[in-house]
């Protein structure tokens, strides 16, 4: 199984390449390792396309793989981008799955926007399956 996170809309958004780096702590055969990737992006929905329509949850039509990780800067980065390419009273999906594997139970969560704190990136980075509908 594979883990994909997705941002999906009713109208087509520009990509965002990551322009930021994150590090993230890995434990590798007891030891600890910093490890350096990329940050916060907004890419096409390619690779992981066949196996997320496979498990033929209701999404809004134009998908997009999403690099999001429950950090402060990227929740920042997150919040910038719907704010300038979506318009007030839109509503875009976030989506956390596990594809490759059997279809579960959808968790859905909802809310605006200037609501969307760490607190609820952490929620949504746990749970598999989930659908966060954010209103801007």
């Amino acid at each position: 199984m594979s883990h994909v996170c997705l941002l999906a809309a009713d109208r087509p958004a520009p990509l965002y390449e990551a322009a930021e780096q994150r590090t993230r702590v890995v434990r590798f055969q007891g030891k600890q390792m910093l490890v350096q990737e990329d940050g916060f992006s907004v890419m096409e929905h390619e690779y992981y396309r066949p196996a997320v329509e496979e498990l033929d949850y209701p999404m809004k039509p134009h998908q997009y793989e999403l690099n999001l990780r429950a950090t402060e800067d990227d929740l920042r980065l997150l919040r910038d981008y719907l704010a300038k390419h979506f318009a007030p009273g839109e509503k875009v999906e976030l989506w956390n799955l596990w594809v490759g594997g059997e279809k579960e139970r959808l968790a859905r969560l909802w809310g605006p926007l200037d609501g969307l704190d760490m607190k609820e990136l952490e929620r949504f980075e746990q749970i598999h399956p989930i659908c966060l509908t954010v209103e801007i």
